[in-house]
């Protein structure tokens, strides 16, 4: 039950979720996932990875009274964590009347916590963990905790049957924009590694689970420079990274290159910030390019334009009036609690669970009281299940239509600025080239570069 809320929610949450990497579907597993947004992350990993999983969990949740029956359905394990106790002022008072020091004293309140992981990785259950040991707002990899070698080694030493073994699947989930509704999402297996023996070094495992980690995740310094290798990205190949692997070798195969023009690299910000401004993408911009050059505007209207016109706007305006209003609404509440994107993320996700069902309620009950003057020989209960039905189709139907031609909304953008500014148009399309042609001269310099030399 569980998984399928948390399945549902990803894909309402996200518009595009691409999954790569072939993951190790057996037991007694490890699943270590980078963590960067709250309960979103433990949510995408319970909703779309293929075994079973049973997740780590702060012990402070199990305060929370619908959190808490969430945990135990999901068959969560409690963890302590030092971060946690240090705000408890009594916890401080009592390690220190024991005579306590911090790794002593966390070991031992975390003895239950890894008794239990052990006795679940010994019956070939699936256990969560997310090794950086908090969730934060950085687009790269925090310093991973060693719990998880300690776990994983403290089953391997309880084994009684010599070929048992503990396999640690790394997992990199990767947000375009995570406090975003209808963002992507790019989730890949990377390589597992594998435990074979309580002899092992609990350094070794946590530098083979980064370096596992880290080849399938391209880390930056900040958001703003993720976003420009993003919009490099489309800019070269005309479309989104079909996986974070894919994105993270051609960040990685390019960086040295773009690192030495930083002029360049200015320029593409300028631009991606103009786009952004008239809310038009990048693969919009090559497509309307081409189209520019064939000079078929008035055709492509003509073609697309009907449909859109009599089809999707309708459609739009009837999804607009259902969840435009409780979008507004949670998202305001989210910038209210908290500044931290981490935090906001969770709070909408939060806020809309419980508030979208309630206005589906409200106006349900408005359509059908403004209707049923109309129709007072139809049953009330009837109009309103009815329209109860109807308001999350509505929704369903808008996000379809809207992202499945949002090519359109773009182009009459592109349209608009061609006919009526002529003068900003070539401007735009001048800097464009220039953006185009500078960055296409450094992948070719840089593959012709990895080419081998014939003598």
């Amino acid at each position: 039950m569980m998984r399928l809320l948390a399945f549902l929610l990803c894909r309402i949450f996200f518009k595009r979720i691409s999954v790569s990497g072939t993951p190790y579907t057996g037991g007694s597993a490890i699943w270590a996932a980078n963590h960067s947004s709250g309960i979103v992350d433990p949510a995408v990993m319970l909703g779309l990875a293929p075994v079973t999983i049973r997740p780590l969990a702060k012990h402070t949740l199990w305060e929370m009274p619908v959190m808490k029956q969430i945990l135990q359905i999901t068959k969560a394990i409690p963890v302590t964590r030092l971060q946690d106790i240090k705000k408890d002022v009594q916890a401080q008072k009592e390690m220190l009347q024991q005579g306590n020091f911090e790794p002593d004293w966390r070991a031992k309140a975390n003895n239950e916590a890894f008794q239990a992981v052990g006795d679940a990785l010994l019956k070939g259950d699936c256990i969560l963990i997310f090794p950086e040991g908090v969730s934060h707002d950085d687009p790269y990899i925090y310093k991973f905790k060693t719990g998880l070698a300690r776990m994983a080694l403290q089953a391997m030493s309880r084994a009684n049957n010599d070929n048992f073994h503990v396999v640690v699947q790394p997992v990199v989930i990767d947000y375009s924009e995570k406090d975003e509704f209808r963002s992507e999402l790019n989730l890949h297996y990377c390589e597992p590694v594998v435990i074979t023996s309580a002899d092992n070094s609990v350094n070794d495992i946590m530098d083979g689970v980064r370096e596992s980690l880290e080849a399938g995740f391209a880390s930056f310094f900040s958001w703003d420079e993720k976003r420009n290798w993003r919009f490099l990205f489309e800019l070269s190949y005309g479309r989104q990274a079909y996986s974070s692997r894919e994105f993270r070798i051609f960040v990685e195969k390019l960086r040295p290159e773009f690192d030495i023009d930083p002029i360049l690299m200015a320029r593409i910000q300028t631009m991606r910030r103009m786009m952004q401004a008239v809310n038009v993408s990048p693969i919009q911009l090559v497509w309307g390019d081409v189209n520019y050059k064939r000079r078929n505007f008035f055709w492509v209207i003509f073609r697309h334009g009907w449909f859109y016109l009599f089809l999707t706007i309708p459609i739009e305006f009837l999804g607009t009036i259902v969840w435009a209003i409780p979008s507004k609404f949670c998202e305001s509440l989210a910038k209210k609690s908290t500044s931290d994107r981490d935090v906001r993320a969770t709070m909408k996700i939060a806020h809309g669970m419980w508030f979208f069902p309630l206005w589906a309620f409200f106006t349900s009950s408005v359509f059908t009281y403004l209707l049923g003057s109309y129709l007072p020989n139809i049953n009330k209960i009837v109009i309103w299940i009815a329209f109860l039905i109807l308001t999350p189709t509505f929704l369903a139907l808008s996000l379809m239509v809207r992202e499945s031609i949002n090519f359109f909304p773009g182009f009459l953008r592109l349209a608009k600025l061609r006919f009526f500014f002529p003068r900003g148009w070539y401007e735009l399309m001048k800097e464009w080239r220039e953006i185009s042609d500078g960055v296409m001269l450094k992948i070719k310099s840089q593959e012709e570069s990895k080419k081998p030399k014939h003598n």
